[in-house]
């Protein structure tokens, strides 16, 4: 990760989905930020993300799950979950799948899509 501390050069929130009763047995969906960190943020083609719209299918436990735009990396951190949402600037990424990286829980590499939550 040494290395790699150097590429985190993108200042992003994390977000948590809130979902609030709305008194007709339904609910309003907003977000909480949870905390801002730095992380690198590389399209799924595998260049630095410039806005482009890649995409590539994830085979995860042997069966399709998701289509990825692009992957994000960023120090070890608890308590991320597929669910939650990253933002940089005006664009949102929902986290589909992530993966710690290093094998002493200092890197976590989280698959995404680019676009309005699900």
């Amino acid at each position: 990760m040494k290395n790699a501390v150097s590429r985190l050069r993108h200042r992003l929130t994390l977000q948590q989905e809130v979902q609030t009763p709305d008194g007709a047995g339904g609910y309003t969906r907003s977000w909480l930020d949870v905390t801002d960190l730095w992380a690198e943020i590389v399209s799924v083609s595998g260049t630095a993300s410039s806005g482009s719209r890649g995409g590539k299918e994830i085979l995860f436990a042997g069966q399709l799950q998701s289509q990825a735009t692009h992957k994000i990396l960023l120090r070890y951190r608890d308590g991320v979950t597929a669910g939650m949402r990253l933002v940089f600037e005006n664009r949102a990424f929902n986290i589909v799948y992530l993966a710690d990286t290093g094998e002493n829980r200092d890197t976590l590499e989280l698959l995404v899509i680019e676009g309005a939550a699900a």
